[in-house]
Formats: C-alpha cells, sequence, structure tokens
C-alpha cells in the first residue's frame, strides 16, 4: 500500500489548514486597527506587491486571470475525471482516496483565501476615504441633493454636447480611448495628491464579457493578477467610469462605496470629457435614488435638465439592462452580497450606492453649499 493511501497520511495533512486559522485571527484583528492596516498594509505593503505583480501582468495584453481561470477549469475537470475513474478502478482503497480529494479541496481554497487577504483583501479594512481626506460629516437637506443633482446634470449636458456619436446619436467611442482616458485621468489626478498617487495599468477588457452582462456585472478587480477588468459589453454612458471603479481597487480602495467615491472625484476633475460625464451620470443615478423618497418634484427638475442627448444615452443603457434581465444576474448578485458582506460590508450589493454620502460631503468640503447652491 502506498503511503498516500493510508489514513494516517491524510490525516497529518491537516495541520496545514493553520493557515486557515491565522488568516480568520489576521482578519479580525485587522478589522478593529484601521489606522494600522492604513499605515502599514495600505499604504507599504500592498503598493510593493501590486506593484511586483502588476509589472508582469501588465505586460500581457489580455487578461491573465481570465486566462489562468480558463486552464484552471479545464484542469479541474481533468483531475476531477481521473479521480473518479481511480475511484472506481481501485475499490481497495476507495474511502481513503475520496477523503484526500475533500481535504485537497479544502486546503486548496484554504490557500486561495490566504492569498487573497495577503494580495489586496486587508484593504477591506484601512481607514474609510472620507476619513482619510478630511470630509466634513452632517446630515443633508433634500434642497442641498437636489442642488448638487442639478450642479452634476448641468455639467453632463455641457460635457455630452462634446462627445462623439454613433449612427443612432448614442455617445460612443473607440474602448481604447476610453481605457487610456482613465489612466491618464488617474495620472493627472495623482500628480497633485502624493496618497494617490500610482502608476496604473490599463484596464483589461474581458473575453468572457456577454458572461458578465447576462450577470449584470460591469467590471470586476482580479486581486491574484493585480488587474482592473472591464465589462466590453457596457454601454458607453457608464463605461469610463466602471473602468475608473475598477482602477480605484488597483489602488487599493476595496470597500465599494469608496471606489465609486474615487472614481467619481477622479472623473468629476479630470479633462477628460468622456470620463467626466461618464462619472456625473452615474454620480446622478444614485444621487437620484436617495433624492426621490425626500423630494420627487426635485427629481422632476433635474430631469427636466437632461438634453435629448442624455436622454437617448440613457434609454440607450435601459435597452441594454432590459435585454440581460437574467436568472444569472440574481444568481450573481446574491454571490456579490455574500461575498461583500463577508468582507465588512454589512449592506452587501446595497453598498456601491453608499457613496452618495461621499459625494455630498466632497461638495460640502469644497463650500459649494456655502455659495447658496
Amino acid at each position: 500500500m502506498k503511503k498516500r493511501d493510508s489514513f494516517v497520511h491524510q490525516l497529518l495533512r491537516l495541520p496545514a489548514l493553520i493557515m486557515l486559522a491565522v488568516t480568520f485571527f489576521a482578519v479580525k484583528a485587522a478589522s478593529s486597527h484601521p489606522a494600522f492596516i492604513e499605515a502599514v498594509y495600505s499604504e507599504r505593503v500592498y503598493p510593493a506587491i501590486r506593484n511586483a505583480v502588476s509589472a508582469l501582468t501588465r505586460q500581457a495584453p489580455f487578461s491573465v486571470a481570465e486566462a489562468i481561470a480558463a486552464v484552471l477549469a479545464v484542469l479541474f475537470v481533468v483531475f476531477l475525471i481521473v479521480r473518479l475513474i481511480r475511484l472506481i478502478m481501485f475499490k481497495e482503497h476507495a474511502l481513503v482516496r475520496f477523503v484526500s480529494l475533500i481535504i485537497t479541496a479544502v486546503l486548496t481554497v484554504s490557500a486561495l483565501i490566504t492569498l487573497f487577504y495577503i494580495m489586496w483583501g486587508f484593504n477591506y479594512f484601512r481607514q474609510p476615504v472620507g476619513e482619510k481626506l478630511a470630509l466634513p460629516e452632517r446630515e443633508y437637506t433634500a434642497q442641498e441633493i437636489r442642488s448638487v443633482c442639478k450642479e452634476l446634470a448641468y455639467k453632463a449636458c455641457a460635457l455630452r454636447s462634446e462627445l462623439p456619436e454613433n449612427e443612432a446619436g448614442i455617445y460612443a467611442e473607440p474602448i481604447g480611448d476610453t481605457v487610456s482616458g482613465v489612466v491618464s485621468a488617474y495620472t493627472e489626478f495623482g500628480s497633485t495628491r502624493p496618497s494617490f498617487r500610482a502608476d496604473v495599468p490599463p484596464a483589461k477588457s474581458l473575453v468572457t464579457s456577454s458572461f458578465f452582462s447576462d450577470a449584470g456585472i460591469s467590471g470586476i478587480y482580479i486581486p491574484f493578477t493585480e488587474e482592473p477588468s472591464f465589462n466590453n459589453e457596457e454601454p458607453c454612458i457608464y463605461l469610463p467610469f466602471n473602468i475608473a471603479h475598477e482602477t480605484a481597487h488597483y489602488l487599493g480602495w476595496a470597500h465599494e462605496e469608496d471606489a465609486n467615491f474615487i472614481a467619481f472625484i477622479v472623473g468629476y476633475s479630470s479633462e477628460n470629457k468622456a470620463l467626466g460625464y461618464s462619472s456625473c451620470m452615474h454620480a446622478l443615478n444614485h444621487l437620484i435614488r436617495a433624492l426621490r423618497p425626500v423630494d420627487p418634484e426635485g427629481v422632476s427638475e433635474v430631469y427636466s435638465i437632461y438634453t435629448d442627448a442624455v436622454k437617448r444615452d440613457l434609454a440607450d443603457y435601459a435597452a441594454f439592462y432590459d435585454a440581460h434581465d437574467t436568472k444569472v444576474r440574481e444568481t450573481s448578485d446574491k454571490i456579490n452580497d455574500a461575498y461583500l458582506k463577508a468582507n465588512d460590508q454589512e449592506k452587501g450589493v446595497l453598498s456601491y450606492e453608499e457613496d452618495v454620502a461621499l459625494i455630498l460631503r466632497y461638495f460640502d468640503s469644497r463650500g459649494f453649499f456655502d455659495r447658496g447652491a
């Protein structure tokens, strides 16, 4: 009997699970010490890891993570088939081999969880961006929310008038221009803000974008390869912002509301018209949802500002979204919700809309409300 076919050998593999226990306690400790995580991990350890890995993966014009996932999926199927054949053909040690298969799966998942937190995940426990930027914090009135919406609507319409259109009158530009525009905007933003300075890579277009469209996912950040990636089927109205959002994850902003906010202020302050328009429209989407229950007349006033061009873009996005309203999206939302809640985001997928308060605080910090807006 081979050594690996004994229960003793398999049980001796279990102590390796101690790495999962260590990771669990490290995560618990990290959640109580945001200042330490900010100063040590987010500002020193993570950038070193990110830069080293990204220096390699950015050389490939495709998503390295997506390619690795495809190869691993094939190898996993082959592995399972081989294991099942062995279980059937060599019944003498079938139970031991089955236990070995379970232990191997558990150890693999444990290693991936540990690697996830080392390479990026501890950023979930850093200081919130509002605290890092010392943004004022208070309750905002419906009138103040309305005034910010109007400001964004006027700016969005002005920017939209300068953007290219396709034959249907919908804003459209080459994806390469969109990607390079986001990179330039981050470079511009970080040039005067040392805390946000980073050599960001161009986001990668996903080959499996059709799947992501069905799942209702506009982009994804892959910590294992440090690659911001995006769904290339998304209509252009939100595509620049979505790429900027995934790039914010690259900078180490793990919480969705923080990544949304960083993407917004990078776009809003950028000279890139496409990103500025996309950022304003994304912010309006969230702010209007917050405004509607308390000031429906204000929502109507904001909508009255929209030009025909903006309305065409919104209608195009709505049609795209409706065309992909599938069961896959429902399942994807549930998985994402569980993932976010497991990583210190109590509101799950609703966390994406928590950027509303941050946007209002940002305008407040710039004296917007003092001007009688």
